[in-house]
């Protein structure tokens, strides 16, 4: 059976978006490596402790939401949305694990924090803008072969 260019793209982006949801899975799981050791109540000791902190936090359905945009919108949509992504606001656990610590330390955490859960959700609703452009492109193929 021939294979399409665009067939071959559909199926290119759906390997690519799963490679990248399983990698971030992986990547979630394993243990951060040692950091040289900073003084008390430093600006990266409060990043890295935010950083430690975002990771146990979800997306917020943001997976969800890319497969809805890239399928309604596509690429367009996805990277509109991707840019538009902010940082998740501190959580309680978050906001309390900062509270006795100096400023320098209070600084690097809400930076931490603001650039972790940002990354973390602008990843999750690439992988599920993708996942939705794939969807609409397939129905796209499926609909004009049955055309023919």
């Amino acid at each position: 059976m021939k294979h399409s260019r665009f067939s071959r793209f559909v199926s290119g982006t759906l390997i690519v978006a799963f490679m990248a949801a399983s990698t971030e899975a992986i990547g979630a799981q394993q243990a951060t490596p040692p950091t040289a050791p900073a003084s008390a109540g430093s600006v990266a000791e409060g990043q890295r402790d935010a950083e430690l902190l975002a990771d146990t936090i979800g997306t917020g359905g943001k997976v969800a939401g890319g497969v809805v945009v890239g399928l309604f919108t596509g690429l367009i949509g996805t990277s509109i949305g991707y840019f538009v992504i902010g940082p998740q606001d501190l959580s309680a656990e978050a906001a309390l694990a900062q509270q006795a610590k100096t400023p320098e330390y209070q600084l690097g955490f809400k930076n931490g924090w603001a650039k972790k859960t940002k990354d973390k959700k602008r990843k999750s609703f690439l992988v599920g803008g993708l996942l939705g452009t794939a969807a609409w492109v397939a129905i796209l193929i499926k609909a004009n072969s049955s055309q023919q």
